[in-house]
């Protein structure tokens, strides 16, 4: 073939015709068939933000929120596991966020003085995953901790002409009062935009045991019917890709359970079939996945989210939202758990669904139950009425009425009431 300009064009489509046969080979091996091109993001936009030092607010628990108002006893406004997707609650956290970041403890005070402050305008706002530090109350509301304390819930009022009064409770008894500037005005506005609904607190009723802040409705929805299972992303390929590991890497091995072991030094991935993961590490890693940017509470907690991040995002998982935190001699714990739509998921077991251990700003273990839940499309199955549900609690002291869902590895899950 004398005219080269041809030649040139004829070699340029052979060689893309044949790299085209050689991906679609390759697309077709075994070995390819679960891989995922691309990595999810560790933060997206809706989990709060881009890796840094802050916690994304997203991987907070649903809260139980009241609002009251200056009127009779049918002017309260409950909201059962919101989460902060929910529109109301963005409406109040700014309020809280001011509140918390001009307060200025007055000392503790008695139940009355909370209960008599409840008869005008606020807000009260309960944790459903249990006490945190107030440091990392701050946190989740983007805002540091003005004095050490523990929180359980906390309560706006508008009972004075000046600034709103926050009440913080540890969930013990102790009740801690706060002046802040926050304008009663914005605090009242707030609360008259949303409308009651009955809603009413359980000191309000006849039944003295139950504790006496919890927030009960006189109604109450049934939660749809769940389906959990192991997500079909549970894979040691996904897995060891979203953790960073080396993904081909030929230090592995399966024990005789059917788990697959992967070593590489300091750390220790065990991958089980049934959707359990468990990590330890035995010196500093390299992978900023394993490593909070200082031992702060806040950093320690930006890290275990990304880390939370990771698994879900690398599995398909449901996301996981942090529940409580642990300190201890050397770091602190931090213990996540599953919920569908703010309600919160439980093992039979009485385990966590991620438990991530730091030992000072470097993660020195986690383990992991991985799996993935959804709402059923069927009617779901009848609650008990919330009437009949109160009466029973009260016969325990001390009873903190909730839902839940119980996972028990039957794969559906119905929603059912907790004392």
């Amino acid at each position: 073939m004398r005219d080269p300009r041809l030649r040139n064009l004829l070699q340029n489509a052979a060689l893309l015709l044949l790299t085209a046969s050689a991906l679609l080979l390759l697309a077709r091996l075994p070995l390819l068939q679960s891989i995922r091109l691309s990595a999810p993001p560790l933060f997206t936009a809706e989990s709060g933000g881009e890796e840094g030092d802050a916690p994304p607010a997203a991987m907070f628990a649903s809260v139980n929120l009241m609002a009251t108002r200056d009127s009779d006893e049918y002017g309260r406004c409950g909201l059962l596991y919101a989460g902060m997707e929910d529109e109301t609650l963005q409406e109040v956290i700014p309020l809280f966020q001011e509140a918390l970041g001009s307060a200025v403890p007055a000392g503790a005070v008695e139940d009355t003085a909370l209960r008599e402050a409840l008869n005008h305008p606020g807000l009260y706002l309960e944790l459903t995953g249990g006490p945190l530090s107030l440091e990392a109350v701050a946190a989740w509301l983007g805002e540091d901790a003005p004095f050490p304390s523990v929180v359980r819930s906390m309560a706006l009022t508008a009972e004075g002409d000046e600034g709103a009064t926050l009440f913080l409770l540890d969930g013990e008894g102790t009740i801690t009062r706060c002046a802040t500037a926050l304008p009663v005005s914005a605090l009242r506005s707030s609360c008259e935009k949303i409308s009651p609904n009955g809603s009413y607190f359980a000191y309000e009723t006849g039944y003295t045991s139950l504790a006496p802040y919890t927030v009960l409705m006189p109604k109450v929805a049934p939660p749809p019917d769940v389906t959990a299972e192991r997500p079909a992303g549970y894979s040691a390929y996904n897995l060891l890709t979203a953790l960073d590991f080396n993904a081909h890497t030929l230090s592995r091995y399966t024990e005789s359970s059917g788990a697959e072991v992967v070593e590489e030094s300091p750390r220790t991935l065990r991958i089980g079939p049934n959707g359990n993961v468990s990590f330890i590490s035995r010196g500093t890693i390299a992978s900023p996945l394993y490593r909070a940017s200082g031992t702060g509470l806040g950093e320690v907690l930006a890290a275990g989210g990304r880390l939370a991040s990771a698994l879900a995002g690398g599995t398909g998982s449901s996301s996981l939202f942090l529940q409580s935190v642990e300190e201890t001699e050397t770091g602190r714990v931090l213990r996540f758990r599953y919920q569908v739509d703010g309600i919160p998921v439980y093992f039979s077991d009485g385990s966590d669904a991620l438990t991530v251990t730091f030992q000072g700003a470097s993660v020195t273990g986690f383990t992991y139950r991985c799996r993935a839940y959804t709402p059923s499309e069927e009617a779901p199955a009848a609650l008990l009425p919330a009437g009949m549900a109160q009466a029973i609690a009260a016969a325990y002291p001390d009873s903190a009425l909730s839902i839940g869902y119980e996972d028990d590895g039957s794969g559906y899950l119905t929603a059912q009431w907790y004392r």
